[in-house]
């Protein structure tokens, strides 16, 4: 009887210690979000090279099977080079526009591995346009320089498609401003707030 006293504690001790062992090699769960997002609108490329990014960091706020809600910010950064305008060979210059947004991601995985990933993701902010460059006119001897600058309001969604593996995620996306289709600005196509940005980027959890 005293052998088995003895065998059953020696088991409840190595089963305690196993399970601590568990919990201890088990992953912290996942607190924020990071994404490194290169953009580029493709269908507005007559008014020149265009090309940025944006990086987030989001927070999370509810974790379910099949559901995330994150919340946080985002830094975007545009780059058009005007002086390859296919519409004029006057301006050598650039414009930019540079925004920062308060963001709220749904994130929708489909399968019960949280790997495959849809999301949905309404933006609101400010960006900051500055378009600067010298406009010139041989035939008529006319060079100016131009330098103009304008802030606005700013609101839209991004569209994601991603893949996580382990903390790494790979993901596609669509970034489109709703001031530009509510204000008729799609009715001006070199506007910046008319521009749909499509791009491929990387994000991380932590």
């Amino acid at each position: 009887m005293k052998k088995y006293c003895i065998a059953i504690a020696c088991i409840y001790v190595i089963s305690g210690f196993a399970q601590n062992e568990k919990e201890n090699t088990m992953p912290d769960p996942v607190s924020w979000k990071i994404e490194l997002l290169f953009t580029q609108d493709i269908f507005n490329t007559s008014y020149g090279k265009n090309y940025g990014f944006v990086f987030k960091g989001k927070k999370v706020w509810l974790d379910k099977n099949h559901f995330t809600l994150l919340y946080g910010a985002a830094f975007q950064n545009s780059y058009i080079s005007e002086s390859d305008n296919l519409f004029t060979d006057f301006v050598d210059g650039y414009t930019r526009d540079i925004g920062a947004y308060g963001v709220f991601d749904i994130s929708y995985y489909p399968f019960r591995k949280k790997r495959l990933y849809l999301s949905l993701e309404p933006f609101i902010g400010a960006t900051h346009l500055k378009s600067k460059g010298q406009l010139y006119i041989p035939e008529y001897s006319v060079s100016e320089k131009y330098k103009n600058t304008y802030t606005y309001f700013n609101y839209g969604f991004t569209q994601s498609l991603g893949y996580t593996i382990n903390r790494f995620s790979i993901i596609g996306f669509s970034w489109i401003s709703l001031k530009g289709i509510l204000d008729e600005g799609r009715s001006r196509p070199a506007d910046f707030d008319s521009r749909l940005f499509l791009g491929l980027g990387v994000g991380y959890t932590f």
